[in-house]
């Protein structure tokens, strides 16, 4: 102990959890939940009860409170302010001996509750996918002046989107808990929103059952952006079908109120399941495209096409308000793709308000703010949202992180200084690989005017691989980040690394060079499908993609390789209990990006020269088997069958272009016969 500070100290038997019975239940989930923590450190479930009892002296209790809804039977008078939402309190009252959770309102209380577990069991917000281990205590002190206080967070809602999830969804249908925790891990973290594709159902006012999880854990619902009301086109023919027996009618503009008749369910369906929402207001067309390759009455021109979303979104605004009875409901409009251009060139007028959300979104491909934010009328009366995928379907970081830490802290401080962030959503479908990033992200969310990457990291490395290595570590995510190839000059003012060369964009080469490897050419890569600018796909500068790809793959594989080993030097000095996670998040992304650099180049000097060809493509074949046994190395525990979608239609599948590596060198073996 220390000197001068008395303790209220915790072992079995002397203390219990004091929660009213008409406690909200995704509080009551998160009293367990503790519980259950409890349990892994110290190796007992203290009890819950439901009211306090002054006249048991002997026992401590923890009290957690939501201000929101107090008991009338509660003891009012050791309360504590609080700040406004979610903000929440950890104080001692020692004359009581009371330990006090306390939440502005029902998030507050549960990030009291997981608070409490983080500063005093030492059950980190990652310890699912850290795989943690306990280490157990016979006793917890907490000390008599104990007084944590959190203000309310900057950012109103902070959001994962789990998209492009071919590794994620297959591994959530193994267990209840696969499939849930992410959510507590959501809650541990201190976010409160998930954004979804389209969530209703035909013909009985219902959500997709995928919701009750988010009013199971108290967490917030949106969309994404082409969901409007929280639906999309994609399902109108179901609706004209199920909910009034007719054949659809065709989508046209001219037929306005069928369209009004759509979103009508959509937003009475939201409000008679009570589930809290964010609501999206968006007008594209079925699924994520322009509204006008849907609508055959569609005009031609810009500033026609702009006026008619400008017109929806004014229409669902107020059909929202309606419904609602709210006259100033929290709204987000996110602008991607044609909306983003439209935007840029002044087209798009959006309703505006102080709870109407702008949600900007990161350029595509290469992840930094775009046109539309950049050029943004900054006395434009709204708050604003920003959306960046630190993990991306078509060519970005997929198997492995990528954009890192401080990438994404330029980001969001770039759209926080065009006006105050009250919506940040990070893309990280199959999550596991972009952990730390996404406990970056909130908590720079919760309080910007603090956050430095840096030092975040610094304290990630202190809680997930211990003191003494946490700067050795620190310094090996850098080098890991920066070994990535640059393949084009950053060209955004104070910019690093705005384009680098992810994993996908290895896929796509190998996939493209090897569809066409008999016709050598020095430009043989092509935009993916519906590019809508020109070279963006890949972004490699110089006139012969072939040489500039072999150099960068040289440069960077002896980056990776140079991390790499350092990892496996440092992996046996970690103590034990920290090596697990240092594999998983970072020794083994290392080892895998390397090899896969090397087998990208082996593969393009078969593609260029003929003399070696066979020996190439054999080297080929050697490091991108390397390159899966690095990632197969993580599987373990209950992340056994985490490949297993990468096996069958992943976006990446590392078997497919094995199977093609094969094909060609055996078909050259033949030859030189």
């Amino acid at each position: 102990m220390s000197a001068g500070i008395d303790f209220l100290v915790l072992s079995k038997g002397n203390f219990r959890m004091v929660v009213s019975d008409g406690e909200l239940s995704p509080i009551k989930l998160a009293v367990e939940t503790l519980q259950r923590d409890f349990k892994s450190v110290m190796g007992f479930c203290p009890p819950i009860v439901s009211t306090s009892t002054d006249g048991e002296k002997e026992l401590i209790e923890l009290i957690i409170i939501n201000e929101s809804i107090v008991d009338s039977s509660m003891n009012k008078s050791e309360l504590r302010p609080l700040d406004g939402f979610e903000s929440h309190r950890l104080y001692a009252e020692t004359s009581s001996r009371r330990i006090y959770l306390t939440g502005k309102d029902m998030r507050g209380t549960i990030y009291a509750i997981y608070t409490f577990s983080e500063k005093f069991l030492d059950v980190p917000p990652l310890w699912f996918f850290s795989s943690w281990e306990p280490q157990k205590k016979k006793q917890i002190e907490v000390p008599c002046n104990l007084d944590y206080f959190y203000k309310s967070p900057q950012v109103r809602y902070r959001a994962w989107f789990p998209n492009d999830t071919e590794l994620f969804t297959p591994w959530r249908q193994l267990t209840v808990q696969n499939n849930e925790v992410w959510l507590e891990t959501m809650l541990r973290l201190k976010l409160n929103t998930v954004e979804m594709e389209q969530t209703i159902t035909y013909p009985d006012y219902k959500l997709e059952e995928s919701v009750s999880l988010l009013r199971k854990y108290g967490l917030i619902l949106s969309s994404t952006h082409h969901t409007a009301c929280n639906n999309n086109l994609v399902t109108w023919k179901e609706y004209w079908y199920k909910v009034h027996g007719i054949a659809p009618p065709k989508l046209l503009l001219s037929d306005e109120k069928s369209l009004c008749e759509f979103w009508q369910y959509s937003i009475e369906t939201v409000c008679r399941c009570e589930q809290e929402n964010l609501w999206t207001i968006a007008f594209r067309g079925i699924g994520d495209q322009p509204y006008w390759a849907a609508f055959e009455d569609a005009p031609v021109s810009e500033e026609e096409r702009a006026e008619v979303i400008n017109r929806m979104l004014h229409i669902q605004l107020a059909m929202i308000k309606e419904k609602t009875g709210n006259p100033n409901p929290f709204v987000r409009v996110t602008f991607y793709d044609e909306l983003s251009d439209l935007l840029a060139k002044g087209y798009l007028k959006p309703p505006v308000g102080n709870n109407i959300l702008w949600t900007f979104v990161a350029a595509r491909r290469d992840h930094y703010p775009y046109d539309d934010i950049v050029t943004f009328d900054t006395a434009t009366q709204i708050n604003l949202g920003y959306y960046m995928n630190l993990q991306f379907t078509s060519t970005g970081a997929h198997l492995a992180a990528a954009e890192g830490p401080w990438k994404m802290e330029f980001n969001f401080r770039y759209a926080n200084s065009r006006c105050p962030l009250a919506l940040s959503v990070v893309n990280a479908g199959n999550l596991r690989e972009f952990v730390m990033e996404l406990a970056a992200n909130a908590s720079m969310m919760w309080d910007m005017a603090t956050y430095d990457t840096d030092r975040f990291l610094y304290d990630f490395c202190v809680c997930y691989f211990g003191k003494e290595h946490a700067e050795e570590v620190m310094q090996l995510y850098r080098d890991y980040y920066y070994a990535y190839w640059e393949q084009k000059s950053a060209d955004f003012p104070g910019l690093e690394r705005q384009f680098i060369f992810h994993d996908l964009r290895y896929a796509r080469v190998f996939k493209q060079i090897g569809e066409g490897f008999e016709c050598f050419s020095s430009n043989p890569l092509k935009d993916i499908i519906r590019e809508r600018v020109p070279g963006r796909s890949f972004r490699i500068e110089g006139n012969n993609q072939v040489d500039s790809l072999l150099s960068g793959m040289e440069r960077t594989f002896d980056r990776f390789d140079k991390v790499a080993q350092r990892c496996a030097q440092l992996m046996p000095q970690l103590p034990e209990q920290y090596r697990c996670f240092f594999l998983d998040n970072l020794s083994a992304p290392c080892h895998y990006m390397a090899a896969l650099s090397h087998s990208l180049y082996h593969f393009l000097r078969a593609y260029k020269y003929t003399e070696k060809r066979t020996k190439n493509l054999d080297l080929s074949i050697e490091y991108l088997e390397k390159a899966q046994e690095a990632l197969y190395s993580t599987q373990h525990g209950v992340f056994t069958d985490w490949y297993a979608g990468d096996k069958l239609h992943g976006k990446f599948n590392i078997p497919a272009k094995l199977k093609l590596l094969h094909k060609l060198r055996d078909k050259y073996c033949e030859k030189q016969m």
